[in-house]
């Protein structure tokens, strides 16, 4: 038989009364629930997307990949607008400059700091 430890948890009182009573009209104590999600958890594959939809709906809380998704969805959709905005302004963002680019810009650093070692 596998090594037994106990697992606790802070719950509502009103909650937990309300949970006890619904397991128990199909039949499970609430360590029986808990070791079936823990179960459901540790077998990963399907049945993790399964408990990841399932404490998704019960929390309100997204999944990371979710949240990410719509975030970036999100900056792309404000970016989206800028270019509208700019372009409905006649604002020509194409111009073209003389601007270095970054690794220029990293090159003539990491120059200059070699520099300044060797004077040292």
């Amino acid at each position: 038989m596998a090594e037994m430890i106990q697992l606790n948890a802070r719950i509502d009182r009103e909650l937990k009364a309300a949970g006890d009573s619904a397991l128990s009209l199909i039949g499970f104590s609430p360590s029986q629930a808990v070791r079936a999600l823990w179960g459901k958890a540790a077998r990963r594959g399907k049945d993790l997307e399964e408990v990841a939809e399932l404490l998704s709906q019960t929390t309100g809380r997204r999944l990371k990949e979710e949240a990410t998704t719509e975030a970036q969805d999100v900056v792309r959709q404000g970016w989206e607008l800028m270019d509208d905005v700019y372009a409905s302004l006649g604002v020509d963002l194409e111009l073209e400059h003389d601007f270095p680019s970054d690794d220029d810009l990293l090159e003539r650093a990491l120059f200059e700091r070699m520099a300044e070692r060797d004077l040292a």
